[in-house]
């Protein structure tokens, strides 16, 4: 009986890793930083309290996307958008794919990062 128990929470697993990298860097931080709060306040989580934080973050992100069909072929620095990609389009209608934000905000938008030191 161990073994079927075993590949179910194999399969739940492998279902998870697959949802969790079709999320944002952004949402999975969200779910890191509400896992970590749950263990600390109530204990080890749940198959069935992992499967609702996942789903919440999917309803989430795909409420708060437009989703287009005739999408452009490429973005405002070269990069091919596929179908299933995120990207923006801003105010002056350059359009930048999700991965190129950073060199966006230092290239277009003239955005200087900073870190805070001792």
């Amino acid at each position: 009986m161990r073994n079927v128990e075993s590949m179910q929470e194999y399969i739940d697993t492998r279902d998870f890793e697959v949802r969790l990298k079709n999320l944002s860097e952004r949402a999975n931080d969200r779910i890191l930083s509400n896992v970590i709060s749950h263990i600390c306040w109530h204990g080890p989580i749940t198959r069935t309290w992992m499967e609702d934080e996942i789903s919440s973050q999917e309803l989430i992100e795909n409420e708060s996307l437009k989703h287009v069909v005739d999408h452009p072929i490429e973005d405002h620095f070269g990069s091919e958008i596929r179908t299933g990609d995120k990207w923006f389009q801003d105010g002056a209608g350059r359009v930048v794919l999700e991965n190129n934000i950073e060199d966006y905000l230092i290239e277009v938008a003239r955005v200087e990062f900073c870190r805070a030191i001792e």
